[in-house]
């Protein structure tokens, strides 16, 4: 039985639980029914004579026999005038007493041996009435016993094998769904299509809800794997070059410095590389880990007008130019947010302005709040963005051409912005014209 399929299971079970049950009410008639079935003979009895009352005709003023029914369901049927004489019926005609009739009274007499029951009925009609005669044997069970068991050896085998075709039909229809779990997760585990999925109809019973589970999970894994793909593909891009530049940097000095100075040299090329590709090797795992979700959000009621203050000032000192700083920062606006990546976003779009914005340049950075959603953009005056590659901007690595700036950055930094905004509920903006800068604008809900 275990290595027989779930379907098969199913139907075999279903055929024997409505054989048993098909069986036991068979049984319970045949037991319950016990007085009913040795009374039987002399209800066949009384029923076929009291049926043959309405076949008493007449044509043109003679008794009809041919409508009348003489032997039914082991009983005869004879047709006496009122004054004895057979007219006509069937079946034994002579016993002891058979000469006397005893209206709508059943007696018991016996005939060569045999026991019989017999029931004599007057029908009275306008040419002076008939008697009706019915005789039968008193084991004559045909009514009830009989009945039963023809109907038990006709009825069972049919229902049987109903029951089977049913149940499997049913069970058929019913694993259909997970025979579609199977071939779907079959194909994803063979690995060729990651993006297969079950896709059943909406549903509330468990195997919909089953089929649910899987396909949130087969978008977990999708996800998981893209994610790993993608920053094998992306570390291996963007680490490539300052590798290079080690490699060739140690090369160098090993064969060719001499002083002190030229180590030292050597050194800062290395140590400057070295640091990039910590940079980025950081901004990776951390956009790796907010498109796995592995990253969960820290929500905390905070000062945002303080947190874009303090992160502004900072990032515009660490980046050794000298520029028109302008804040225009509301006080006292506050949102749930997480602190440490919320610094980052700000963080990140100043560090843009500054990338991209000339000495003597204008950096403006606002933020209010309205309507219970707060906005808070940097503007700068640098060369700004052409219309073609706007919509590239939040792709990782992707660089503009080379006259936007000196130092092209990792192409991580507006990635990890746009990342950090959806993962907040947020939006972001972008205008810009080039040359004469660019604006980012980050909304996001302040007040619940």
């Amino acid at each position: 039985m275990r290595f027989l399929s779930i379907k098969t299971r199913v139907t075999i079970y279903f055929t024997l639980m409505m054989l048993l049950i098909v069986g036991l009410e068979l049984v319970t008639i045949l037991v319950a029914g016990r007085g009913v079935i040795s009374d039987s003979a002399e209800g066949t009895l009384l029923d076929v004579v009291h049926d043959e009352i309405d076949d008493v005709e007449y044509k043109d003023g003679y008794l009809d026999l041919d409508e009348l029914d003489f032997y039914r369901h082991d009983v005869y049927v004879q047709v006496y005038s009122p004054g004895g004489e057979l007219l006509g019926g069937a079946g034994t005609s002579r016993f002891a007493g058979s000469d006397e009739f005893k209206n709508g009274e059943i007696r018991r007499v016996e005939a060569d041996g045999l026991g019989l029951l017999v029931y004599d009925l007057f029908v009275p009609d306008g040419h002076g009435g008939v008697w009706l005669r019915g005789v039968t044997d008193e084991d004559n069970d045909f009514s009830a016993a009989r009945v039963i068991t023809i109907l038990a050896l006709i009825l069972l085998p049919a229902l049987v094998a109903i029951t089977a075709v049913i149940g499997w039909l049913i069970a058929r229809h019913a694993f259909k769904p997970v025979r579609q779990i199977t071939d779907t997760v079959d194909a994803i585990n063979d690995g060729t299509d990651l993006t297969a999925r079950i896709g059943l109809h909406r549903g509330r019973d468990e195997i919909h809800r089953l089929a649910a589970t899987f396909d949130r999970m087969f978008d977990r894994l999708e996800r998981s794997f893209d994610a790993e793909k993608r920053f094998a593909s992306d570390a291996s891009h963007e680490l490539r070059t300052p590798v290079a530049i080690i490699l060739a940097e140690c090369e160098y000095a090993r064969e060719n410095a001499k002083t002190v100075g030229d180590y030292a040299e050597s050194l800062e090329v290395v140590e400057r590389q070295g640091r990039r590709m910590s940079s980025i090797i950081n901004q990776l795992l951390s956009i790796t880990r907010l498109d796995q979700g592995t990253q969960r959000l820290n929500r905390e009621r905070a000062d945002f007008s303080e947190l874009a203050g303090v992160v502004t000032d900072e990032t515009v000192r660490a980046s050794g130019k000298r520029f028109e700083l302008v804040k225009d920062i509301a006080p006292g606006v506050s949102a749930d947010i997480d602190v440490g990546l919320m610094s980052r976003l700000v963080q990140n779009l100043v560090e843009n302005a500054c990338k991209y914005t000339p000495e003597g340049g204008k950096i403006t950075v606002a933020l209010s709040a309205v309507d219970g959603r707060l906005a808070f953009s940097v503007a700068d005056t640098g060369c700004g963005i052409a219309r073609r590659d706007l919509p590239h901007i939040y792709e990782r690595f992707w660089q503009a051409d080379a006259s936007r700036g000196v130092d092209k950055g990792s192409g991580l930094g507006l990635a990890m912005v746009k990342q950090i905004a959806d993962a907040h509920g947020g939006t972001l903006e972008v205008r810009s014209e080039p040359g004469r800068g660019s604006e980012f604008t980050f909304r996001m809900q302040c007040s619940n």
